[in-house]
């Protein structure tokens, strides 16, 4: 019995050593397949779907960027039109509500969408929202009047929320960390395209034949994308393990912080909006506005932390230095950018003179050096590890072409006016993205979702303070040079007519006194632009120096 035993023993001895060999063999052939798969598994067990690779990537890719494409071909249309809108529906009153009701409707659902897209299937959720585009271009192509127009503009803007929130947050699932510089690059470098080529193909379309094509041709490209989604894409969706209950889901939505959220955000519209042109600023309506909004912000803020992992806001997150002073940059460059996008085509048309074609084309140089930049500022970030380096110079780029921009006179030579544009431009195309970055960085991948959403919200909000501001200063300028310059003027003539059509409407002798009166106030509006990119540039100095390929690798493993 005992030589049977030593003899097993001896032979199980044997076959350990003759299989070791093998056995390593097999473990180095295996182990990229292994290491490969670690992050497979990982999400396997935390209830995630594995991501995503190959044909299924670049088709996600594919159309998340052409629905990018499609929203900001959208936005960007209203900067050369806007021109043409004031002539034709006699409400130059109403330049900045064009865009501002816009903006209103893209921000105020943007924090509740963060939680849809996380108890929701996000391919749903994203195709019901380009349903929602498509249903408010449609309104704004048929629109009669400017009241009709803004309305179509409000239900776009809120199918625009769940788009652009949605797109942020399938990157962030589907893409790994350290490759999503370079995706982002190629996002800002379509989004760029969209504001190079926009202009430039509504003013071609406005000038040969009628505006409202534009809008009728962003209804077909709305469609296409939401029939690419429905049809090819079946993995927009996490947690495929855990479905809750339409209650549960429910439940889950913050309600009080939605119910607080939208009338808080309309009292700070209006407000801004009717100070000083419409109301005074010391009339009453303009105080209970604004003071009903700070108490508002207050109980928004205490419902959020007491909401907890319910709320819209992650208040916790706000303590991380790289999330605040991210939102802090990422809104001022957003706002700056949509204030001189607003109101640069005012410039081209009105003091130089140029129709909505060669406005377009005054305006083309400076967004394809964006969109190059865009993109060039991604794969560099990508390639280094470090997003700090293109935040700082491109803010400083942005900073130096602002300043410049807010020197323009009606006779700036053409070679002055490219120039300082280009500056602008580059700089902003290095800026725009890093936040993004800055976020994902510090942040672990379940919190990422809430802070792409508060960056988000926080930009579509600077957006709609400062275009209100904008407005104000712009009309409010404008009608105190004209006052002057022109004798016995009616500053309510202004506000009547088009931004166009003053010069038709006072004798000859003024006309140039119209032109410079037009000038200085748009200049007064840049001089807006040019403080939020400076702020921009002091939020950027603060931010942690953190190499996204270490902190990738950290979260894989």
């Amino acid at each position: 019995m005992e030589l049977v035993d030593i003899h097993g023993a001896v032979d199980d001895d044997k076959l350990r050593r003759e299989s070791k060999p093998v056995q390593e063999a097999s473990v180095a052939h295996s182990g990229k397949e292994l290491d490969s798969g670690n992050e497979t598994a990982s999400q396997q067990q935390s209830g995630e779907p594995p991501p995503l690779q190959g044909a299924k990537l670049i088709l996600l890719l594919s159309c998340l960027f052409l629905g990018n494409f499609t929203i900001r071909f959208d936005s960007s249309c209203i900067g050369t039109l806007i021109v043409i809108l004031t002539d034709q529906f006699h409400a130059l009153q109403d330049i900045g509500w064009y865009q501002t009701t816009y903006l209103f409707t893209l921000c105020a659902p943007t924090l509740i969408m963060g939680r849809l897209y996380s108890l929701y299937s996000m391919k749903t959720l994203y195709v019901c929202s380009f349903a929602i585009f498509v249903v408010g271009s449609i309104l704004t192509a048929a629109s009669p009047t400017s009241t009709a127009f803004i309305l179509g503009r409000a239900v776009s803007g809120l199918g625009a929320a769940g788009i652009n929130s949605g797109m942020f947050i399938i990157l962030a699932h589907a893409v790994p960390l350290k490759i999503q510089p370079t995706i982002f690059g190629i996002c800002g470098a379509v989004e760029c395209s969209a504001l190079a080529f926009g202009p430039l193909i509504s003013g071609s379309i406005a000038h040969a034949d009628n505006w409202r094509i534009n809008f009728w041709t962003i209804v077909g490209l709305g469609c296409a994308v939401a029939l690419g989604v429905s049809v090819s894409v079946d993995h927009l969706h996490q947690n495929a393990d855990d479905k809750p209950s339409v209650a549960q889901r429910l439940k889950g939505l913050d309600w009080y912080g939605l119910a607080i959220e939208l009338p808080m955000t309309v009292c700070l519209i209006l407000g801004l909006q009717w100070a000083g042109t419409t109301y005074a600023w010391s009339n009453w309506r303009i105080i209970l506005l604004l003071t009903v909004t700070g108490v508002l912000v207050i109980l928004f803020l205490v419902v959020e932390h007491i909401g907890g992992s319910n709320s819209m806001i992650s208040l916790p997150i706000l303590r991380q230095r790289n999330v605040t002073f991210s939102c802090v940059a990422g809104s001022c460059n957003f706002a700056g950018l949509w204030v001189f996008s607003n109101y640069l085509p005012i410039y081209f048309q009105v003091v130089r003179g140029a129709d909505t074609l060669h406005s377009a084309l005054m305006y083309l140089p400076t967004t394809i050096s964006m969109s190059v930049v865009a993109l060039a500022s991604g794969s560099f970030t990508s390639k280094i590890g470090y997003f700090n380096p293109a935040l700082l110079f491109g803010s400083v780029l942005s900073v130096t072409g602002a300043a410049l921009m807010a020197t323009f006179e009606p006779n700036t030579s053409g070679a002055r006016w490219i120039a300082y544009q280009i500056f602008y431009r580059v700089g902003i195309g290095m800026a725009f993205q890093p936040p993004l970055i800055a976020l994902q960085t510090v942040l672990e991948k379940p919190l990422v979702p809430a802070a792409l959403v508060l960056l988000t919200f926080v930009q579509m909000l600077s957006g709609i303070i400062f275009l209100s501001i904008s407005q104000n200063v712009f009309l409010d300028k404008l009608t105190s040079n004209l006052t002057k310059s022109i004798p016995k003027f009616d500053p309510a003539i202004a506000k009547q007519h088009g931004a166009s059509g003053l010069e038709g409407l006072v004798p000859i002798e003024y006309q140039s006194q119209v032109i410079r009166a037009y000038n200085s106030a748009i200049m007064d509006v840049f001089y807006i632009a040019l403080g939020l990119v400076s702020v921009g540039l002091l939020a950027a100095l603060p931010l942690e120096w953190r190499s996204i390929k270490k902190d990738d690798e950290k979260k894989e493993n």
